[in-house]
This record gives structure tokens, C-alpha cells and sequence, in this order.
């Protein structure tokens, strides 16, 4: 997603987390979305898990693959409009959930505002 260039980048908030080398606590800051080889590896056990969950015989069926991936965009979608609202209630600015969402702030108030 391409942000808005006129606009200052909204520095991300700080959130604590285990440095992967010392198991000692970092402060990170969320990074915009992306596609990347573990979203594609959590997403490709999110579509097995879903499938054997249905008791769907999927393998080499992209039909199946098709409906199980409507299925996880759509509840995503649902928990990300969710999950906006309780970001808001948690005194998150717009500015900072555009930036983890990849857009602008304008953007982001045009998707989220009329469902929170």
C-alpha cells in the first residue's frame, strides 16, 4: 500500500517484545504491512488448519482453496474493523493506526470511522 508522500510519516508507537538473540526485553515499533515469506507461511497453515477444521478434502482442489481463503479474509476483515475500534478506545491516534495499516491517516478514517 502506497502512503500519501505530502503527508509526514506518524512514528510508530513502541511495544516490548523479546530480542530473539537474548530472550531480553526490546522496545520495537510495528512496521506498515507486508508480504513476506511468514505471513505466507502463518497464511498457508491458516488454510490447512481451516480446511481440515471443515473436513475438507482440499489438496490440488483450487476451488476449496478459493473458499477457504474467502472464509479467513472475511473473518479477518471483521476481527481488523474490531480491533481498530479497541485501538481507538485505547487512545491510538488515527495517525498511528495508518501507519500500521500502510495508508494515510484520511484513508484510514474513510475505511474505519462509519464502523466504529
Amino acid at each position: 500500500m502506497k502512503r500519501n508522500l505530502s503527508q509526514p510519516a506518524t512514528p510508530a508507537r513502541a511495544w516490548m517484545s523479546q530480542a530473539p538473540d537474548t530472550s531480553q526485553p526490546a522496545s520495537i515499533a510495528l512496521r506498515p504491512p507486508v508480504v513476506d515469506e511468514e505471513t505466507d507461511a502463518v497464511l498457508g497453515q491458516a488454510v490447512v488448519s481451516l480446511g481440515m477444521a471443515r473436513g475438507l478434502e482440499w489438496v490440488g482442489d483450487d476451488g476449496v482453496v478459493v473458499h477457504l481463503l474467502v472464509s479467513l479474509i472475511a473473518q479477518a476483515q471483521t476481527r481488523l474493523h474490531e480491533a481498530v475500534a479497541g485501538a481507538l478506545d485505547r487512545e491510538y491516534t488515527w495517525g498511528e493506526l495508518a501507519h500500521v495499516l500502510g495508508t494515510t491517516e484520511a484513508e484510514a478514517r474513510k475505511r474505519f470511522l462509519a464502523r466504529t
